[in-house]
């Protein structure tokens, strides 16, 4: 299951959620107020693979990224 990050519209917290990638903004809740007026963020991720001889590392920082 990946993390998402999300920003609350109501106390403007800016917070991560491990969740299904079926669930949906109107199955999520902030932690600090409980309200469940919420925006999923667009995020980075980076990701490694280990080869033969090295470990090689690569992130995006959004749309086109790489």
């Amino acid at each position: 299951m990946p993390i998402y990050e999300y920003a609350c519209n109501k106390c403007s917290e800016v917070f991560s959620v491990f969740q299904s990638v079926n669930a949906s903004e109107k199955d999520t809740r902030c932690p600090k107020c409980g309200s469940n007026d919420v925006k999923k963020k667009i995020s980075s991720f980076s990701c490694c693979s280990i080869g033969a001889s090295s470990a090689s590392f690569s992130s995006s920082g959004g749309f086109g990224g790489g």
